[in-house]
């Protein structure tokens, strides 16, 4: 069944090193693992990509520094990092605010057999990264995983921009898990059945064959959500 998840208050809390996280996921996903980590300023949080795994992470507020494999990059909001598996990694926050992470991981163990990101990593902001109009669904894509960006069999991920009247129709993923984080607006998601109002600070996911559909929710002229489908190929039956 879908669930909507609202990031917990613990992460206003800080942890003694300065990085709290909390789950998205609950251990219901077989393809996907995901958190929120929050690193406080002036602090580092350090990892390493499990092997047969990609690591990806999208900032959703604050800024920070990301290094791996010897080199460096800014990571501000709005910007996806691609991490190859078995890598270590650090964020180091040099801002004045707690920066705030999505972090996926795909699959959390290593059983799919699906070719990974090969890098050692890849960086880009949503202001620059590869988009495709969509016109005859009315919506615009801005792609972090995909053929046209960091390359995985792994996974799928983009920013997807909707207008007023853009309408996703009830659908499910026979060979996919999805998840999606609401950046802007508010998308009423239909879960379980029922429609459901998510907003910022509230997340969506769907195991396969779960069903769910989509708009923008009354009283908004537009949104746009992080979305990520586990793995990368997948098949989309429409109902009705």
């Amino acid at each position: 069944m879908g669930r909507v998840v609202t990031f917990p208050q613990t992460l206003n809390a800080t942890g003694a090193d300065g990085v709290t996280t909390a789950p998205i996921t609950v251990g219901d996903t077989q393809e996907m693992e995901a958190e929120i980590v929050r690193v406080a300023p002036g602090r580092q949080w350090s990892s390493t990509v499990p092997r047969g795994s990609d690591c990806y992470l999208f900032a959703l507020t604050g800024t920070a520094q990301i290094s791996s494999a010897g080199a460096r990059h800014a990571l501000a909001a709005q910007t996806f990092a691609v991490i190859e598996e078995g890598r270590d990694f650090a964020i180091q926050n040099d801002g004045k605010a707690a920066i705030d992470l999505v972090k996926v991981v795909a699959p959390p163990r290593p059983t799919n057999g699906h070719a990974g990101f090969r890098g050692p990593i890849h960086v880009a902001a949503r202001a620059a990264a590869p988009t495709a109009e969509v016109p005859a669904e009315k919506k615009k894509r801005i792609y972090f995983v995909d053929p046209a960006a960091a390359r995985s069999e792994r996974g799928h991920a983009m920013i997807v921009e909707y207008g007023k009247d853009t309408r996703t129709v009830l659908h499910h993923h026979p060979n996919a898990e999805s998840l999606f984080v609401v950046l802007d607006g508010a998308i009423e998601f239909t879960v379980n059945g029922a429609g459901v109002v998510v907003k910022p600070g509230t997340a969506a996911y769907f195991g396969c064959n779960d069903p769910h559909g989509l708009h923008v929710a009354d009283g908004f002229t537009n949104a746009s959500f992080l979305e990520f489908h586990i793995p990368a190929a997948y098949t989309t039956v429409k109902h009705g």
